[in-house]
């Protein structure tokens, strides 16, 4: 997995977590283009991601570079996913597990963006401490068996980094399916 770079959309519903995680990993000051929050968001959070948030982590001694690259969450913003869920390795996906009216539109849009992008996925289930629950919830949103699911805090970098492991482990497993699959294709 030496030299490589790869891009992972953080993404989600609106006052998941997304910003949070991208701040609690970066190796690199954040590039973030919040505003104050209007009308009814401003009772949930005071400032609010419109174009993209993006942060980067690597590996020392290892040349593996992740690209944070997170999305805005409110729908009107949307069109931002579209524009950078282009090239991706791997989703990120932050749910809040405590803000339930935002599960059922959350479903929705994870099952269409792993249907459209054909990626991995991390489902990280924010402000949840208990894996079996993260999981249900991730697997009542559409997340299959095999993607991997992270209980965190994610206003505590160090439950940042348990959802960068699960990225990194999750990459590592595309890699060896990628080479598998090709090193089968030469042999046969």
């Amino acid at each position: 997995m030496s030299d490589h770079t790869f891009k992972i959309l953080v993404t989600g519903p609106f006052a998941a977590g997304k910003t949070s995680l991208i701040q609690s990993v970066s190796q690199t000051q954040v590039i973030s283009t919040d505003v104050v929050t209007s009308g009814d968001e401003s009772d949930v959070k005071a400032h609010t991601t419109v174009a993209m948030d993006f942060g980067t982590y690597s590996i020392e001694g290892d040349d593996v570079r992740l690209l944070l690259f997170g999305t805005p969450g409110q729908p009107r913003f949307r069109f931002m996913t579209n524009i950078l869920k282009g090239d991706v390795d791997i989703v990120a996906f932050v749910i809040d597990a405590e803000a339930r009216q935002t599960h059922p539109g959350a479903g929705v849009e994870l099952r269409s963006l792993l249907a459209e992008l054909r990626v991995p996925a991390v489902i990280a289930v924010n402000r949840c401490d208990d894996l079996e629950i993260a999981k249900r919830l991730a697997r009542s949103l559409g997340a299959l068996d095999g993607e991997a699911v992270v209980a965190c805090q994610l206003n505590d970098p160090d439950s940042g980094r348990e959802v960068v492991v699960e990225i990194l482990i999750t990459l590592l497993a595309k890699i060896e399916r990628s080479e598998l699959a090709t090193s089968g294709a030469e042999v046969a």
